[in-house]
């Protein structure tokens, strides 16, 4: 006989809606202090009372946790890859960004941000206008490469096709690339967000700021109440001394062990991981192997997270456009210059079109406007994803499990992959009893994208 008497159900209204964002935070807020259940504390609270106890509790007397209750959908549209790289950056949300590997893009998307004049549309126009001209061959070539007809118009306008094809050609658009991305974030991180856009130094992001607040405050305005600018965040200007084994003649991507003078050595590492397993499993190390040999799909087991390790990567700006979306780490990043030189896509290289690729990636030497070259905040938005981009990321070993293995799989960009692949082999290195059960692939191929 089951003597159980829980109940589970989804917070709604009498009529089974979803509550407004203030409602729902404040219901959740008092049932930690009422004897009641949260359907007998809906049925009592208006939203008029509900405002006034966040104004309360959350301005008055600072205590945010209860805002992380209210979660608020946002979409962003026609904002800069630039502007998005901001917006993701906070770990409690959940986004989803316009995919370059899907859709045609074209010099109409350009966004100039405030501030900027006009030439840099102008310019920037260049690189949609190769992307423009490479299209229809870059089709072919990648059909060649997938071992389909080229000829065939089915051929060429299947969607793997046009995916591969994408995935080459992102490398020209600039990062000022217009583009959409919504985010569900609560309402503590949304005041954070807004007050941390209204302190930047980038004026897209001023902008942004104005036009969250504008858009919180219809559905849930007590959240972004006094929500004052914060520019307390020093700028990040560089990331210290570049690796040694970079070299500026001859431009490639790389994943180094960030700073490991300071990373104790890998036997005691190991030797506490085992510790750490007997400890807290009561588990040998033989029974442990055992156990992990079972793991399957599964995520690691929450060891893993009592270790950490940190990289210096030099990777394309795309790729760290897709690989920045892994929020549950420590990242720094230094801004889109073209000081690091660029990268040639896969299945441009060796052929016709590798000269044309080139000769527009670096037409953005000539770019004469001095009031933008002088403000790197604003010559950031011309320069084109395949440039390179240097940045740190710090994670426990189940991160490091997460991101390779997910990274790595076949159908993803082949830029990321390669990263994705060294960051395991880094950490396989160091640590090799640990990382055994990784289930990296080794990138060799340009899989079918799906």
């Amino acid at each position: 006989m089951n003597d159980s008497v829980a109940d589970v159900f989804c917070l709604m209204d009498k009529d089974g809606k979803l509550l407004p964002p203030a409602v729902q935070a404040t219901v959740l807020a008092k049932y930690s202090r009422s004897p009641d259940s949260a359907r007998e504390i809906v049925k009592n609270l208006s939203e008029e009372e509900a405002d006034k106890f966040q104004d309360k509790y959350f301005i008055a007397y600072n205590h945010s946790s209860i805002a992380e209750l209210a979660s608020i959908p946002i979409c962003f549209e026609k904002v800069s890859i630039v502007a998005t790289k901001f917006l993701e950056k906070y770990p409690r949300a959940a986004y989803s960004e316009k995919s370059t590997r899907y859709q045609k893009f074209s010099s109409d998307s350009f966004i100039t941000p405030p501030g900027g004049p006009d030439t840099m549309k102008k310019f920037a126009a260049r690189f949609y206008e190769t992307y423009d001209e490479l299209y229809p061959e870059t089709l072919k070539r990648c059909a060649e490469l997938m071992g389909k007809n080229p000829e065939d118009p089915a051929v060429l306008s299947s969607s793997t096709v046009k995916a591969r094809a994408f995935d080459n050609l992102r490398y020209l658009l600039p990062a000022g690339t217009g583009t959409n991305v919504a985010v569900v974030i609560n309402g503590r991180d949304v005041r954070y967000m807004i007050r941390e856009a209204r302190g930047h130094h980038n004026q897209e992001f001023n902008w942004l700021a104005e036009k969250c607040f504008e858009a919180v405050s219809e559905i849930c305005p007590v959240f972004v109440r006094n929500a004052k600018p914060d520019n307390f965040e020093p700028r990040m200007m560089s990331l210290g001394s570049l690796s040694p084994n970079f070299n500026r003649n001859s431009p490639s991507w790389y994943v180094e062990i960030n700073r490991p003078h300071l990373l104790p050595k890998p036997e005691l590492v190991t030797a506490s991981f085992k510790a750490i397993v007997a400890s807290k499993y009561s588990m040998s190390w033989s029974e442990f192997k055992a156990h992990m040999e079972t793991r399957g799909e599964r995520g690691v087991p929450d060891v893993f997270r009592s270790f950490r390790v940190g990289y210096e990567i030099m990777m394309d700006y795309g790729a760290w456009r897709d690989m920045q979306r892994h929020r549950r780490c420590d990242q720094s990043a230094e801004q889109l210059t073209t000081h690091y030189g660029y990268l040639v896509p896969d299945d441009l290289i060796g052929t016709p079109m590798e000269e044309k690729y080139r000769s527009t990636m670096e037409s953005i030497d000539i770019f004469d406007d001095e009031k933008v070259i002088y403000d790197p905040e604003l010559m950031q938005y011309m320069i084109p994803m395949g440039y390179l981009h240097r940045s740190n990321f710090e994670m426990d070993l189940a991160e490091v499990y997460y991101i390779t293995e997910l990274r790595t799989k076949s159908q993803g960009h082949i830029s990321y992959r390669r990263v994705a692949w060294d960051m395991h082999m880094k950490a396989f290195n160091l640590y090799p009893e640990l990382m055994q059960w990784c289930r990296a692939v080794r990138p060799d191929y340009i899989g079918e994208h799906r």
